[in-house]
């Protein structure tokens, strides 16, 4: 089922999902945007400081109990971590301020999320607000990005596969506001089937 459901050129999730961004950034003037790339707003920036805080709290604390003063990372796999936070913590945001942030903010904070780490979830939270407020031709496009994410995901090199899952995980040990929520990531187990399953259920929602 995954194989009929998931197809495309491994690159085309990456072009297809930027492409979308800036058709929506242009269509709804979503604000943050600047010049097609994402400007952090003072909200961002708090959500972002507090996961950051939270991760590296959870991993000094991890180290002392073990006999040491902190974790260092090599500054490759910090990259990679850093670009996780991100992800989780704008995808933190756009969902715990559902009643209060307009919907082209909501929106344009998902769009960032999906920057910062390609995370699939990311995107597939553009398409439920786009089916929310009726724009059916965007949310089915967004919801094609999520399709191409397998191929995707399965070209990656093996040690930037294991990097991602390594920094997912690190944040849900780590982060426990990030753990106990519902949003989802490549680093948990069966992914790829989990996804396919979410985009199915919104698919029955509005299709």
């Amino acid at each position: 089922m995954l194989e009929s459901m998931f197809g495309g050129h491994p690159k085309q999730y990456v072009h297809s999902g930027y492409e979308l961004t800036q058709v929506l950034v242009s269509e709804f003037s979503l604000p943050g945007w600047a010049n097609g790339r994402p400007a952090p707003s003072a909200t961002n920036d708090q959500y972002l400081d507090e996961i950051l805080g939270s991760f590296q709290e959870g991993s000094n604390a991890d180290a002392q109990s073990r006999g040491a003063e902190t974790i260092s990372y090599h500054p490759e796999y910090w990259a990679y971590i850093m670009r996780a936070l991100a992800d989780c913590a704008l995808r933190m945001e756009a969902a715990e301020n559902i009643d209060s942030a307009p919907w082209t903010a909501r929106v344009s904070t998902y769009l960032k999320a999906w920057a910062s780490g390609l995370n699939p979830w990311a995107m597939l939270g553009v398409a439920a607000i786009l089916f929310e407020q009726g724009q059916i031709k965007f949310a089915k496009r967004a919801l094609d990005v999520c399709t191409l994410f397998s191929r995707y995901w399965n070209s990656r090199p093996s040690k930037e596969v294991e990097f991602v899952l390594m920094s997912y995980t690190a944040i849900r040990v780590y982060v426990y506001k990030y753990s106990r929520s519902e949003l989802r990531d490549a680093g948990e187990p069966r992914c790829i089937e989990k996804l396919s399953q979410d985009i199915e259920a919104l698919k029955q929602k509005y299709c």
